[in-house]
């Protein structure tokens, strides 16, 4: 990965302090679609007592100036799980949730059935499990431009994928910009590319998917991660203690 220096200068705090926060509710007992369904949250922050040991040991700062450190929001995320073998309908339960689910749903699922669609099925290595949904990645503007999505995606994916078949994602903006139809297209086929370097693969009308049992996403992840070593690294001998 060749990380632009400027990018690299402008970051707020050391990468490597960076930490994934994974939040899921449901009810005790299940309404509507909660057994099938579960919606996580994943929040990319750096912890404010953290960030304040760091700062201690590289400069001598008063305690004052350690006292007022918050935490230090990176970006967020969410995924859906869709469980397939579920009491309820895995394409009622995603039409119920978002339009954007739902389309998802619509290019995955045979609706009728509430099954893998037979194309999707001949797509997969291994056809059987929960469908993982990336729903938002959003980087707030500040961490953008170093390469961090793929990597911190990649590693809620590993942790959040376990027996699913695969996981789905639309590419596209998720920060409510405006855009134009021209601009929206060319967002899609840039984060199209981005994803790519973790695994997915386009499959129909926009969507892609990752395939859970091949070895390749986690080789590609693996990849992604010694970048971000690489750039951890690069950080550090840009603010030496």
């Amino acid at each position: 990965m060749t990380t632009a220096m400027p990018v690299l200068s402008r970051l707020p705090a050391d990468p490597s302090l960076i930490s994934l926060a994974y939040h899921h509710e449901h009810h005790v007992q299940a309404f509507e679609f909660d057994d099938t369904l579960e919606v996580w949250t994943v929040t990319a922050r750096i912890d404010a007592v953290t960030l304040a040991e760091d700062m201690a040991a590289r400069s001598d700062v008063d305690q004052d100036t350690l006292d007022a450190v918050q935490d230090v929001t990176v970006g967020r995320m969410s995924f859906v799980r869709v469980r397939m073998f579920g009491p309820d309908d895995p394409f009622q339960a995603m039409d119920a949730y978002t339009g954007d689910v739902s389309r998802i749903g619509e290019r995955l699922l045979d609706v009728a059935c509430g099954e893998y669609a037979p194309a999707f099925e001949e797509a997969l290595a291994h056809p059987v499990g929960d469908l993982l949904v990336m729903d938002r990645v959003i980087l707030e503007p500040e961490w953008r431009g170093a390469g961090l999505g793929p990597v911190l995606a990649g590693a809620a994916i590993r942790r959040l994928s376990q027996d699913c078949a695969a996981v789905a994602c639309e590419p596209g903006s998720a920060d409510d910009r405006e855009m134009t139809e021209e601009q929206h297209r060319q967002a899609a086929v840039k984060l199209g590319q981005l994803w790519s370097t973790i695994g997915f693969q386009p499959f129909q009308d926009g969507v892609h998917f990752l395939d859970c049992h091949l070895q390749h996403p986690h080789d590609l992840l693996a990849a992604r991660q010694q970048e971000f070593t690489e750039l951890c690294r690069s950080w550090h001998e840009q603010h030496p203690c």
